[in-house]
């Protein structure tokens, strides 16, 4: 194990040793209690440094100036003067239309 490890595990048992009022002969319960926090954070760090970060979009301005092409913007989801979704009939089931 590191020194910084073993350190970081060190104070964390004791803030944990202090928060629960300093009992008596409980030092392994919290050293584990440390160690297994500190384990756990060390894992997070390495998925998050591992995990891919999004790309940032790229304004069309700045796009243009290098050449590259900016991504095309999202159509509006209704044309104008159509009749919304919610005011059209349902449409009827095969086996629900009369002859």
């Amino acid at each position: 194990m590191s020194d910084d490890r073993t350190a970081r595990i060190r104070q964390r048992a004791y803030e944990l040793w202090e928060a629960d009022g300093q009992p008596a002969d409980r030092d392994q319960d919290y050293w584990l209690r440390a160690e297994s926090e500190i384990a756990a954070a060390e894992a997070d760090e390495a998925a998050a440094a591992a995990a891919p970060k999004p790309r940032a979009r790229m304004p069309k301005a700045a796009a243009e100036s290098t050449g590259e092409t900016a991504a095309p913007k999202r159509r509006k989801a209704a044309v104008e003067g159509a009749e919304p979704a919610a005011a059209r009939k349902p449409r009827r089931k095969a086996s629900e239309k009369t002859e």
